[in-house]
């Protein structure tokens, strides 16, 4: 059977590109004062206040993010201007709720771990395990929030239990985080922002099943 020119793997390649590219941008644009910061202001703990601040207005373009690869995911077509800032729209309030709780924990991790360091070293690796421990929690928080409406509290209890209850998902995470690490520290520091959009997919991609199989328990009760 003949390919129509849209089934060709090569348009479709680029379909995606495009589609990862705009998203990139829109998101970038959603975070332009941290982007400003991340460019012009050395990243030290010295500097955190200001990176707090600049990182504020975050959640809700993670949500965006998220909710846009998944319809990718879904559907397999994307309008990426359009379905950005809709999914920034709908998410917005929870979002930005979520974010405070969790950007504030993870700042007060990144100081007690830099003081620590310098002061008591046997408690630093505590409290990068701590961090790393809310990553994960923001790694499986931001897919459930843009698909379920729910409160925050449940929120923080049902991604930590995902962290354990859907442990093989959990370790294609890190093999998300340990790639976005490998290139933020081998490639400029700016390359690792165009690689957002493939990052949010791949964690989307990895969060099928649990998202599933949520949707399939929450249809019962």
């Amino acid at each position: 059977m003949i390919q129509t020119v849209t089934e060709r793997p090569l348009y479709i390649a680029v379909q995606y590109f495009y589609f990862f590219l705009v998203t990139n941008i829109h998101f970038m644009l959603a975070n332009l004062l941290f982007l400003l910061a991340f460019v012009f202001v050395e990243m030290s703990v010295q500097n955190i206040i200001l990176f707090f601040i600049a990182l504020l207005p975050a959640g809700p373009s993670l949500a965006a993010l998220y909710s846009s690869m998944g319809k990718l995911i879904r559907e397999r077509d994307l309008s990426p201007t359009k379905d950005f800032w809709k999914y920034y729209k709908n998410n917005f309030g929870i979002a930005t709720r979520y974010w405070l709780v969790q950007w504030t924990i993870m700042a007060i991790l990144i100081v007690d771990m830099y003081y620590t360091n310098q002061f008591l070293s046997v408690l630093s690796p505590v409290f990068l395990i701590l961090l790393i421990f809310m990553l994960f929690v923001m790694l499986y928080a931001f897919p459930i929030l843009t698909r379920f409406e729910v409160k925050l509290k449940n929120l923080f209890i049902v991604s930590v239990y995902a962290i354990f209850r859907y442990f093989k998902t959990t370790l294609f995470h890190i093999s998300t985080l340990v790639s976005l690490t490998i290139i933020y520290y081998f490639a400029p520091g700016i390359t690792v922002w165009f690689c957002m959009s493939v990052a949010g997919f791949f964690i989307m991609f990895n969060m099928r099943k649990p998202l599933q199989l949520m949707e399939e328990q929450l249809a019962q009760k």
